[in-house]
């Protein structure tokens, strides 16, 4: 399932990271934004992308002036539907990545959202990358938005491209600093993960 011509964007978690495995995409990105682990994301997101001999880069998007929840100050805003919410984050990083693929001359822009990412937020659900790839698609460039995963949990995307150790060892996943907290969704979610996913594969 490649596609060659994708610029993916790399956050140098456990999603994205398989993710690159699945479509092999034309440019990894990992995009600055201001979020507080931005440092270990980068060097997570360069590492996989090495690993996986993929051509990287990154760039700087400053939107802390916009920002809120764990990946921001520790504060959720009033009426977040989850504790790490970003106002239109999705949106902004897949313009930030469409906007890289026209520079490239490439087609796609790719994000590794998951199963259940829309249960938390708007902009994790096929309906939005449906809807934001339709905006996009129209203008100059012909862009397209994709979200190749969103159909799949993150164990079934581990084992769709039967991620190894080596490959898992690189990601991160705290949404609150740049070593894990072990107290933050991410956190959570990556060790629920991994004990679901880590013994089925060495049975």
């Amino acid at each position: 399932m490649a596609e060659r011509q994708s610029v993916l964007l790399l956050s140098g978690g456990l999603d994205s990271a398989a993710l690159a495995v699945m479509i092999r995409p034309a440019l990894a990105l990992f995009i600055d934004y201001g979020q507080k682990p931005r440092h270990a994301e980068a060097q997570a997101a360069r590492a996989v992308a090495k690993h996986l001999n993929i051509p990287f880069t990154t760039v700087s998007l400053p939107l802390a002036d916009l920002g809120g929840g764990l990946m921001h100050d520790d504060a959720p805003l009033p009426g977040a539907p989850s504790p790490e919410w970003w106002p239109f984050r999705n949106q902004f990083l897949a313009t930030a990545g469409a906007a890289v693929a026209v520079r490239r001359g490439l087609s796609h822009v790719a994000l590794g959202s998951v199963r259940g990412d829309g249960d938390r937020h708007v902009d994790g659900s096929l309906t939005f990358y449906e809807r934001l790839n339709d905006v996009v698609h129209m203008q100059e460039g012909s862009v397209e938005v994709t979200a190749p995963a969103v159909h799949l949990s993150t164990v079934e995307l581990l084992r769709e491209v039967d991620a190894d150790r080596s490959l898992i060892g690189w990601t991160v996943s705290c949404h609150r600093a740049n070593e894990p907290c072990g107290d933050c969704p991410g956190c959570w979610k990556r060790e629920l993960v991994l004990g679901e996913y880590l013994p089925s594969r060495e049975q």
